[in-house]
This record gives structure tokens, sequence and C-alpha cells, in this order.
């Protein structure tokens, strides 16, 4: 899958080893063209609290030649003011591509760690397709 497709959502879904959830979700609005532009939101769930969300995400990656998803970085801002906000990353373990409807969808398992918290969960691309 080539980089230079518009990407149309990001999803992430994160299962912490304590039993937490964190599930983020980006999409580019009709009238978006450029990263800066996606609309994202993202929850976390400890696991037996009750959900937090953030005021602001933001959700940096890096893409191989071949277009897949290799590492990303997350910051979740639960208040736009505040001076800390969660940080996180995640590294590629392995992933499959599906193509359906002109959408092409890299789908790629991940560990996760985010302030500490180890976890496994996927990280979804999803680009227009030809």
């Amino acid at each position: 899958m080539g980089d230079s497709s518009q990407i149309l959502r990001r999803s992430i879904g994160i299962v912490f080893a304590d039993g937490g959830l964190l599930a983020l979700t980006s999409t580019l609005p009709p009238n978006g063209r450029e990263h800066g532009d996606e609309e994202i939101v993202a929850v976390l769930c400890d696991s037996d609290g009750a959900p937090v969300e953030f005021d602001e995400t933001l959700l940096s990656t890096e893409y191989g030649e071949d277009g897949i998803q290799r590492r990303v970085t997350l910051e979740l801002w639960q208040h736009a003011d505040d001076g800390h906000p969660l940080r996180g990353a995640g590294t590629l373990i392995n992933s499959v591509r599906v193509q359906r409807s002109g959408l092409d969808a890299e789908i790629a398992f991940f560990r996760w760690s985010v302030e500490g918290r180890e976890g496994l969960g996927h990280y979804e691309v999803v680009r227009a397709g030809g």
C-alpha cells in the first residue's frame, strides 16, 4: 500500500495487562485534506473505574517504506491547560492488509506502553483505495 493515498480513518484499541482499555479513533471530515484536519477522540477505562475522555489527543505515526505503520506515539491531554499528558508508544508485531469497496485498510498488531502500563492491541489505518 502506497503512502500517497489519503488517510480517512485511524483507530487504536489497547487491552492493558491490568485489564484497562484504551480506544482511539481519528477521522478526516468531508472537507478535511490533511493530517491536521483530523478529528480525534480517545477514551481510557481502568479495570475498575469510569471512562476518562481527553480534551486533546496527539497521534504520531512512523510508516515503513511499504506504507505499514511501524511505530506510534500518543499524547493524551485530559485537560487542555494541564501541564502533563499521558504518554504512550507502540511498536509493530505484525500486520494484515484488507481491501474492500474502494478502501484499503492496514490492520497492525502492536505492543503498547502507556505511562508504564503494558498492553497489546491493534492500530488500523484506512485509506481511500483505487
